[in-house]
């Protein structure tokens, strides 16, 4: 077993099939110079057992053989479920039987008498896709459960109702507005629609309306052609083309220009783009999830946004209710982020105290679940084992025990001063529990010991 970078690294396994020993040998011997682990059958049946015992990267198997046919285990290896990828071997001018096992489910072929510097490029090249399928598969795999039910958290009779249409829009290609406060987790839901719908093996492509300026939105959208516009120096492709056959998330929709919004509608009614400064259209097959955390009626109301549009985009609604609103859900989501932000840091928080819980509760929660990570990192920041307490959520202690007047409320650095409130708790407490260790202190906290250094002057902590 070799060792890269420290990690174990397993070779490619390869199961060499012929009845000619001298054939065997020379395959061995050159798929071992290449780093390969390998093993060789001479029998049909012989390759059988071991294919059922063994796992391998790859099968290289002679079409004659004395006992049973290759083609017969070429059909039992690609029957098995991750079985490996197959070579099949075969004699020079056997092009008819070549043409068969790539039917049958091959991944290629080599014709004796072979070319060694041949063989190993066929090799490389099928061991190369084997790879990069399984790689796929197991992003694809994680992407699943990533976006799954498992990763939005709710308990309560909203949250349980925002599921079951989840399950009931997802296999299907219908527009989806999904509506919320900032922070409620809409990109989520799309992403949980995305991949638990038949288009899970294409592109999730997602594009936030505010975030971009206006004139560069259109380009965005649709693309643009060499030549449109100063600057358009080659073309490029616009957001519903990279999203062909996948879906497309528009975040923010409601602040999306009139104008934009008819050309917006037009694509949706006719399933085609056309790139700015082109004159002809591109077919596309997209589905839409849009996000908003405005009211669209009261934007129609105002003039800001189509009817139309709106109708065309809200064929399903599913509306996200603000965490306030669903109180018996936040212990819930707070600790399943306490427990997954625990790990990725190297810790083992699990749970919050009856202080930490009482806290919490009391909380508005204007943030939503996004300020529930927020406040669930600083717990595992300053908390070394569980429970976690209320003192380990220095952010909420203060918004909950100051007593803001008018005029600072109102003041235009309000903003800064609470957040340097709490940076100033946050970096006294790991302070405190490092011993006075400054070198560890740094690394607790993620920053150089010079950001520390520069951090504890300004506070004047020493």
């Amino acid at each position: 077993m070799k060792k890269i970078a420290g990690e174990e690294f397993m070779p490619d396994r390869i199961l060499v099939v012929d009845d000619k020993q001298s054939i065997v040998e020379i395959l061995e011997t050159v798929l071992r110079e290449d780093g390969y682990a390998v093993s060789s059958a001479f029998r049909g049946e012989e390759a059988i057992k071991k294919l059922e015992e063994e796992s391998y990267e790859l099968l290289l198997c002679d079409i004659r053989l004395p006992d049973i046919d290759g083609m017969k285990i070429l059909e039992y290896a690609v029957s098995r479920e991750e079985g490996p990828a197959v070579i099949m071997i075969t004699a020079y001018g056997s092009i008819e039987n070549a043409i068969e096992c790539m039917k049958l489910g091959a991944d290629d072929y080599i014709t004796k008498p072979f070319n060694l510097d041949e063989l190993r490029a066929v090799v490389r090249k099928v061991l190369g896709n084997v790879k990069l399928l399984r790689e796929n598969a197991k992003l694809r795999a994680e992407l699943k459960q990533k976006y799954d039910f498992s990763g939005i958290i709710g308990k309560s009779k909203q949250m349980q109702e925002v599921f079951e249409k989840i399950k009931r829009v997802a296999p299907t290609n219908t527009s989806v507005l999904i509506s919320g406060e900032t922070g409620v987790g809409k990109e989520l839901v799309a992403k949980a629609i995305h991949y638990n719908s038949p288009r899970a093996r294409k592109d999730f492509v997602a594009l936030n309306c505010a975030a971009i300026p206006e004139h560069l939105l259109e380009s965005e959208l649709f693309g643009h052609v060499k030549g449109a516009f100063t600057g358009a120096i080659s073309n490029k492709n616009g957001i519903f083309e990279e999203a062909d056959g996948g879906t497309l998330l528009l975040d923010e929709i409601g602040e999306l220009h009139m104008s934009l919004q008819a050309k917006l509608l037009r694509v949706l009614d006719e399933g085609s783009v056309r790139r700015v400064g082109d004159n002809k259209n591109i077919p596309v097959d997209v589905r839409l999830i849009c996000c908003t955390n405005k009211r669209l009626e009261e934007e129609i109301e105002k003039k800001n946004f189509r009817l139309d549009l709106y109708h065309r985009i809200k064929v399903v609604e599913i509306a996200i209710p603000p965490v306030r609103e669903r109180k018996e859900d936040i212990i819930a989501v707070a600790e399943f982020y306490l427990q997954k932000i625990s790990r990725e840091h190297g810790k083992s928080l699990t749970r919050l105290n009856p202080e930490a819980v009482t806290l919490m509760l009391s909380h508005q929660w204007q943030g939503n679940v996004r300020e529930i990570i927020n406040v669930m990192e600083q717990a595992v920041l300053l908390a070394e084992s569980d429970p976690v307490g209320a003192g380990h959520l220095p952010s909420l202690s203060s918004s909950e025990s100051c007593d803001f007047s008018v005029a600072e409320l109102l003041g235009e650095n309000t903003l800064k001063k609470m957040l340097d409130r709490v940076e100033k708790e946050i970096i006294s407490r790991v302070l405190e529990e490092a011993g006075g260790n400054r070198k560890e202190t740094a690394r607790r906290l993620g920053v150089s010991e010079r950001a520390l250094y520069y951090k504890l002057d300004e506070y004047d902590l020493k």
